[in-house]
């Protein structure tokens, strides 16, 4: 049963009065306010009946400590005994009772998911905005970083050979022979003997081991298990291995997240490892926009330089400071130029186009559109480039096919080079240090649990923790300014007072 309470009313109470006004969570608690919390969570408690609930806030705010201070749930219970700002901050008096550890978990099962946490993050932002402590039009950053999982990754083999003896032990068989595939030179070979096993073995299991044999069948079912790009640890499931290059692989998952060039995140998607960056775009963007931001700049790597980015910036208004990719845009501008008024491209020997059309074609089972530019004939037939340029095909001409998107990016590509697009793109480095930030002060580099959810949950509240600390020390920067604006404005008043008793004593002297 939920019910609210006076909180912080008793004489131990004046205690607090020694947190210093500059401490961190006294600068967060005077920004942001945390009642929205329990409309958010309500839905799940029971309204009527059961033993009286731990306030949501106060949880809530339990949460925040732990990841502001990249804690475990029972250490921060531990530090919140003694420590008088973390009671203050989460709104009990010094003698109350602290809830246990272990329910700091029921809390985040029963009670919190993506969408509470989204929720949080939004009005955060949207709080700060209605305050003037971010601007309401900024500059946004999208990057991805990796969180490791918290197991190591096995082969398809130590796999199936874990999933036979889970079978055998709920089948009550010990001492089972189980092949040797380490001794198998050829992996392949060793995958197709384990798998070839363990089928075997699903096939004379009894009803003892249904859930096992049940789980066997999941994992051989999948496509990608033996390819070894699916399950690949049976403690995290979730988990799939990703690339950090072309040369570097790491297991486990990935947030993605959206932050103004003030340093607020204002939206976040966690998936797994092999997620691909910007898939969930327009997710995130929609969540930066319910916050009431209006998007000026979008600052991205060279991943996010697709059409579907690209094409929605461009229907927002937002100019896109992002870096042109080579696999959408191939064309070599050393040897070719476009002019978009004319529609024509034009090579570095004096040849022009005289002809369009559009291609379509099949690749991959896969319809792909393309454009079919046509220079001049008689200028191709007599150049003297013509062999490097057109080879030994029986074409009179050079043809030049280009994405349907190429003349569009061309102008992205000239825009790239200029010095305004340099200087810019500078703020894009923000975001790298909030992810070292988040990994290395708050725990994001590891997952803390096992799954998809409670990784989210974690990387959520990471975000929500950092973005109070930055709040924080804008509101410090802010207060400074009031401070200097405040000892000016005395020290003109006090000049001009010294003027006026100056001219008065004049005054005086002279009558």
């Amino acid at each position: 049963m939920l019910k609210r309470e006076a909180k912080q009313l008793n004489f131990y109470a004046t205690l607090y009065n020694r947190i210093p006004e500059n401490h961190i969570l006294n600068l967060i608690n005077s920004s942001v306010s945390f009642n929205f919390v329990y409309d958010l969570v309500k839905d799940s408690y029971c309204e009527h009946f059961g033993r009286p609930a731990k306030d949501p806030e106060m949880m809530v705010r339990i949460l925040i400590l732990q990841h502001l201070y990249n804690l475990s749930d029972e250490r921060v219970i531990e530090d919140l005994h003694v420590n008088l700002a973390y009671m203050w901050f989460i709104g009990i008096n010094p003698d109350d009772e602290l809830p246990d550890g272990s329910l700091l978990s029921k809390f985040r099962t029963l009670h919190l998911g993506d969408t509470t946490l989204d929720d949080i993050l939004t009005e955060i932002v949207r709080q700060c905005m209605a305050k003037g402590i971010i601007k309401e039009s900024s500059g946004i950053s999208l990057d991805t970083t990796h969180i490791e999982a918290n197991t190591t990754k096995k082969v398809p083999e130590r796999i199936m050979k874990q999933l036979a003896k889970k079978i055998f032990k709920a089948e009550g068989i010990e001492d089972k022979e189980i092949p040797d595939y380490k001794s198998i030179e050829d992996h392949n070979e060793a995958k197709q003997v384990m798998k070839d096993f363990l089928e075997d073995v699903i096939d004379n299991a009894t009803e003892k081991s249904s859930e096992e044999v049940a789980e066997a069948r999941e994992v051989l079912e999948s496509d990608l298990f033996i390819e070894q790009r699916g399950i690949r640890s049976l403690t995290d499931k979730e988990a799939r291995v990703g690339r950090k290059s072309s040369t570097q692989y790491f297991f486990g998952y990935k947030s993605e997240y959206c932050m103004t060039t003030e340093g607020i995140i204002t939206a976040m998607g966690v998936h797994n490892g092999a997620y691909f960056d910007g898939k969930d775009f327009d997710i995130l963007c929609d969540r930066t926009l319910e916050a009431g931001l209006k998007i000026a700049e979008f600052f991205g790597d060279k991943a996010y330089f697709m059409p579907q980015i690209l094409n929605r910036l461009k229907g927002l208004g937002t100019r896109a400071f992002i870096p042109v990719s080579a696999s959408s845009y191939k064309i070599d501008e050393e040897l070719y130029s476009y002019n978009k008024d004319s529609d024509q491209w034009f090579c570095r020997y004096g040849n022009e186009t005289v002809k369009k059309s559009r291609n379509r074609r099949k690749r991959r089972q896969k319809d792909f559109e393309s454009y079919r530019y046509y220079f001049k004939p008689d200028q191709c037939r007599n150049c003297p480039h013509r062999d490097e340029c057109i080879g030994k095909t029986r074409s009179v001409r050079k043809i030049l096919d280009v994405s349907v998107n190429a003349p569009e990016y061309y102008e992205y590509s000239q825009f790239e080079k200029t010095d305004e697009f340099r200087e810019k793109y500078k703020q894009r480095a923000g975001i790298e240090r909030k992810n070292a930030e988040m990994k290395r002060f708050h725990g994001l580099a590891r997952t803390r649990g096992y799954g998809l959810r409670s990784v989210s949950l974690q990387a959520k509240f990471t975000a929500i923790a950092v973005n109070l600390k930055r709040i924080a020390k804008l509101v410090s920067s802010l207060n400074d300014k009031k401070y200097q604006k405040i000892q000016l404005f005395l020290i003109k008043l006090k000049n001009m007072m010294r003027v006026k008793i100056y001219r008065d004593m004049e005054w005086e002297e002279t009558t």
